[in-house]
């Protein structure tokens, strides 16, 4: 080993300490959202004191002392400010930019996802990473559980009701960009299909965007059992794999990153086979990666590579990978659009 400085020395050291208690972040992050911290400090329209924000916890009785190291560590992840008074006066407590996404009750609220992605079940996957090298080996999340995701959900009615309102949370926070930056795309249509639409929340955010066009949501039957009736969207339970039902567009967003390639062909072909041979096409919303990026979204989206990887053996694709896919169904060809977010759009001409 090469001798080193005190200074590298420590810094090295401290890298590691900071991967090791990566999990703190996510963790309390998570507790700020249980706890509503962000709500409160919103409602309250100004900055507020540690007792104010004790006041309104749903304890009985708060340590302060527990909470003022719990916010002293939020504030230190820029997620909330602190504003030190004069001697005698408790510091207050605001919203940092950040912070602001944890509040509710707006379409770029994040909790949803937080609380998906940090739930315990979700997580344990990640305690079977390794095991996922050896070859013909299932995925991580039926290690970790026993059932492949979807049959985990289709058995777990709590777990399934969280796993949506996180797939809901995500939609929101592309769904006005993708109808902004990608409104021409559904002009002239007289049919969506939204294929693993989930509880509709994209396709009814079209629907009132353009209301010629006949919407229609198709997924599992335990999804559709419990996705909100809109009455701007008609709801079809069924299996992707079998058949899709037609339409001038069939949209996938955030469907194909769960799939290995094989599944993803087949499923390209059933969408090739719904849509009509003049001016059909299908939209697909997923993830275009390029890992050499310095896109602030990049770690994201490599966690989202290896988060796919564990929970449904699927991956998130560059884009020579999307073409492979999309010539590999038969496709005509495809056109990509990078919107802002994590997501981009790909726009696939079957004929």
């Amino acid at each position: 080993m090469e001798a080193h400085s005190d200074g590298s020395i420590q810094s090295a050291q401290a890298k590691i300490w900071e991967l090791i208690y990566g999990f703190a972040d996510s963790l309390i992050l998570r507790c700020a959202v249980e706890l509503g911290i962000a709500d409160i400090i919103h409602k309250a329209g100004r900055r507020i004191t540690l007792s104010e924000l004790a006041s309104q916890l749903p304890f009985e009785t708060v340590n302060k002392d527990h909470l003022y190291r719990v916010m002293r560590y939020l504030v230190r992840m820029k997620l909330f400010t602190k504003q030190v008074q004069a001697t005698g006066h408790e510091p207050l407590y605001g919203l940092a930019p950040a912070g602001k996404y944890l509040v509710s009750g707006w379409d770029q609220c994040m909790s949803a996802s937080i609380l998906t992605v940090t739930d315990k079940d979700m997580v344990a996957p990640w305690h079977h990473l390794p095991a996922t090298l050896q070859a013909g080996s299932t995925t991580a999340f039926e290690a970790a559980l026993g059932k492949d995701i979807w049959s985990y959900m289709g058995k777990h009615a709590e777990k399934n009701k969280l796993f949506n309102e996180g797939m809901a949370g995500d939609t929101r926070l592309l769904t006005s960009a993708l109808i902004r930056e990608c409104g021409d795309m559904f002009r002239g249509a007289t049919s969506i299909v939204d294929v693993g639409g989930g509880t509709g929340t994209a396709l009814c955010a079209i629907a009132k965007a353009f209301p010629d066009i006949k919407c229609t949501v198709f997924d599992l039957p335990h999804v559709i059992a419990h996705s909100p009736d809109y009455p701007e969207v008609a709801r079809l339970a069924g299996d992707m794999f079998k058949s899709i039902p037609t339409a001038n567009i069939i949209l996938m967003k955030c469907i194909l990153h769960d799939w290995r390639d094989e599944d993803c062909v087949k499923i390209l072909k059933k969408c090739k086979e719904a849509v009509p041979k003049e001016g059909g096409k299908v939209i697909i919303v997923d993830i275009v990666l390029d890992p050499k990026s310095s896109h602030p979204l990049t770690h994201m989206k490599m966690c989202m590579d290896l988060d796919m990887l564990l929970m449904t053996g699927g991956k998130e694709r560059t884009e020579e990978e999307w073409r492979n896919l999309i010539q590999s169904a038969g496709y005509k060809g495809y056109k990509i659009k990078h919107i802002s977010a994590a997501q981009s759009v790909i726009e696939a001409f079957p004929y």
